[in-house]
C-alpha cells in the first residue's frame, strides 16, 4: 500500500490550525515552502528543526500527489510569513 493518499477525516481531525510541527526532510537539504500547494513558487528554504504552526486542514493536490498544508513560519531577520509545505516534511501522511 502506498502512503501517498488523501488525509482520512480520523487524520484532519488531527490537523488543525495552530498546531506546531517540526520541519524534517530526512536530508540535509532544507524544506522548501511555496506561495501555493503543489507547483507553487518557492518563497522561502526552512532548515530541519524549525517549527511552524499549521494553519487550517491539509488539502490534496492531485498532480503532485501530496497532502500540502499551509503554514506560518518566522524568517531569519525576525519576519513573520505565511506559505504552504508538504505534509510529509512535517510529520503528516503524504
Amino acid at each position: 500500500m502506498s502512503d501517498m493518499r488523501e488525509l482520512d477525516m480520523e487524520a484532519l481531525e488531527n490537523v488543525v490550525g495552530g498546531v506546531n510541527k517540526t520541519v524534517n526532510t530526512g536530508t540535509p537539504q532544507n524544506a522548501a515552502i511555496k506561495d501555493a500547494p503543489g507547483d507553487g513558487k518557492v518563497i522561502a528554504s526552512l532548515p530541519n528543526g524549525t517549527v511552524v504552526d499549521t494553519i487550517g486542514a491539509p488539502c490534496y493536490d492531485r498532480e503532485t500527489k501530496r497532502n500540502w498544508i499551509q503554514v506560518t513560519f518566522v524568517t531569519a531577520s525576525g519576519k513573520k510569513k505565511k506559505g504552504w509545505i508538504a505534509a510529509s516534511i512535517v510529520g503528516l501522511p503524504r
